[in-house]
């Protein structure tokens, strides 16, 4: 019996390699989306919206009043982060064309690494790792409609903060610097970001914001400079975090 050539033999084909994504270089428009952020979320410019003359008095709560701020200013820098790499964004969703198993099944396995690692610190220090920020977002739960915080802190925020984090600081600086370092560049500056205006009372309040960084940055990488895996990550871990919080949270004892 005559054996088939290799060549037709569909198990033999090798498998297609990870497509890499190109990030681009660095451009005008991304120059001033940066300027940008750094004025108004880390120079507090944002501040000055609570000034505008009846502002606080068109809200019932302070906490609306500051989530009114948030959504304000992540709306206008997710509509200027989409016109600089939305292309991108929207192309890096055929990372899913390879080892589409392997991905699928780590959306919501990535998290729940990053869930399992700070469980182990806590455990390890007999400390929970949590931050100010989780406790503004408790707060904020009993004013604002679950709905409207998905859109902006599940949709909106992540997107602003991969573009910058993981689009930026990993995908167009790694043009210029080792990958890995500026995986590093971009996990420490993510997790400090978080801190701003509030503080580090704890280091362990950093230990959530690192790991969940480092996931994200390494799944960037693997996925090849895939903005869109790298979103849909953040998205995941977000949004349980504020179903958890709006959903869980209510039904335990007060004081547990």
């Amino acid at each position: 019996m005559q054996q088939r050539p290799e060549y037709m033999n569909p198990y033999s084909a090798p498998r297609p390699k990870q497509r890499v994504f190109n990030a681009g270089q660095f451009t005008k428009g991304d120059f001033w989306t940066v300027l940008a952020y750094l004025v108004f979320f880390v120079g507090g410019a944002a501040g000055l919206i609570g000034l505008i003359p009846g502002y606080m008095g068109a809200f019932s709560t302070q906490e609306q009043a500051l989530f009114g701020i948030n959504l304000i200013l992540y709306v206008t820098f997710f509509i200027l982060a989409m016109i600089q790499c939305g292309p991108q964004f929207f192309e890096s969703f055929k990372t899913m064309r390879y080892h589409p198993w392997a991905k699928w099944l780590m959306l919501p396995g990535g998290w729940f690494l990053t869930i399992m690692a700070n469980g182990i610190i806590a455990a390890l220090t007999g400390q929970a790792a949590t931050s100010e920020n989780q406790a503004a977002l408790e707060s904020m739960a009993g004013t604002v409609p679950l709905p409207v915080m998905l859109v902006v802190t599940a949709l909106f925020g992540p997107f602003v903060e991969e573009y910058l984090f993981r689009h930026l600081l990993i995908g167009k600086l790694s043009r210029k610097l080792n990958v890995w370092l500026c995986t590093l560049i971009s996990t420490v500056l993510f997790a400090s970001i978080h801190f701003i205006g509030a503080g580090i009372g704890s280091w362990l309040e950093v230990v959530p914001y690192f790991m969940l960084g480092v996931m994200m940055g390494v799944a960037y990488i693997l996925s090849g400079k895939s903005l869109a895996y790298s979103y849909m990550l953040h998205v995941i871990n977000n949004a349980v975090a504020l179903l958890v919080v709006y959903l869980i949270y209510p039904l335990l004892p007060a004081g547990a």
